[in-house]
């Protein structure tokens, strides 16, 4: 806010007195919200209790010494809420970088391991494929292979020269019966060669499946291994995220709470000082840049009367010294030099 007071209404002891008692009806009517501005409130009532020392006013110079302590105060208690919400805004931009960077970590890790997933799928996807045309290339080699000329038993063979022999001898009837006996014979062991071929097919078959089996259990164990080497990273990662925010977080926590110390031991200090009509404030501000104020000092002031309730106060005071008769201010007023009620 632009400042509503000139130094030409500051020139002449009247003029400060007058101003003065502006200031302090404007303070008794609205108050001392957050638009006053209280540094000029503090200039013109110091000039004015400065004026009712050379008037030798003694008792109203003290009245308006109450009113610059109060303003003193209510201008340090808005200091302390500036500095107490920018704090706050500190830990919450903390905390939401830290949120930010978090989301960013989960996602980036979120597509490694959608990433690595999906590798693995595709490597089981391509070994399972050539297993498949192998075990399809066996069949059709297993069916295309002519069979081997059979190697039958000399007890076969030597039944067939019987045969050929009785046939050459014209004995059909006994060459017949040969002939039936060898057929059974070469039946029996026809058998057996298919049955060996169909088992020696079986095993390679199998040895070709157990292979396949051990190949694939070979690489999920591979693939596993990964997972776990990123998984492993993933924690590190994510720890170390974590210790960098609580070191931040710590660093942050710490420095406020030196800056609170600071900033309430010097504001008590400031309190204790009755030679300036200066705020803690300005003093705070002098020499730092940032700070919030004290649990105890807080405690403290918060059980201070308002400037406009100590106003309010003095304004009945002074009506009673008059009689109470007449609330407007009037020319005795002005020669007796008392705060007007209002």
């Amino acid at each position: 806010a632009m400042s509503r007071y000139t130094d030409r209404d500051l020139t002449t002891d009247d003029q400060i007195e007058a101003t003065a008692r502006r200031v302090l009806e404007e303070i008794a009517a609205v108050g001392t919200g957050t638009e006053v501005q209280l540094d000029e409130y503090i200039s013109i009532l110091a000039k004015y209790r400065r004026t009712c020392e050379k008037r030798a006013n003694y008792k109203e110079a003290e009245l308006v010494q109450h009113v610059l302590k109060q303003l003193r105060l209510e201008e340090e208690n808005r200091h302390v809420y500036a500095l107490t919400q920018q704090q706050e805004l500190e830990r919450q931009g903390l905390e939401e970088a830290h949120t930010l960077e978090f989301q960013n970590f989960n996602q980036i890790w979120n597509e490694k391991i959608d990433s690595f997933e999906e590798h693995q799928l595709e490597c089981e996807a391509v070994m399972l494929e050539q297993h498949s045309m192998e075990l399809t290339k066996f069949h059709g080699s297993m069916t295309a292979e002519a069979p081997k000329k059979a190697k039958f038993s000399k007890d076969l063979l030597n039944l067939r020269k019987i045969q050929e022999t009785l046939a050459k001898q014209k004995n059909y009837v006994e060459a017949q019966k040969v002939k039936i006996k060898g057929d059974k014979l070469e039946s029996i062991e026809l058998d057996r060669i298919n049955r060996d071929r169909g088992d020696r097919y079986a095993k390679k078959e199998a040895q070709i499946l157990n292979r396949h089996r051990q190949e694939l259990l070979a690489m999920r164990k591979r693939m596993e291994r990964g997972r776990i080497e990123l998984e492993r990273r993933r924690k590190k990662e994510l720890e170390m995220l974590l210790q960098r925010y609580n070191n931040v977080k710590r660093g942050l926590l710490g420095q406020q709470n030196i800056i609170k110390a600071k900033t309430g031991n010097m504001l008590l200090k400031h309190a204790a000082n009755k030679k300036t009509d200066a705020s803690g404030s300005q003093a705070i501000v002098t020499s730092m840049n940032s700070g919030t104020f004290g649990p105890g000092l807080k405690k403290k002031v918060e059980t201070y009367p308002s400037a406009t309730d100590v106003v309010k106060q003095i304004q009945q005071e002074v009506a009673m010294q008059h009689g109470g008769s007449d609330s407007s201010p009037t020319a005795a007023d002005a020669n007796s030099h008392t705060l007007p009620p209002v």
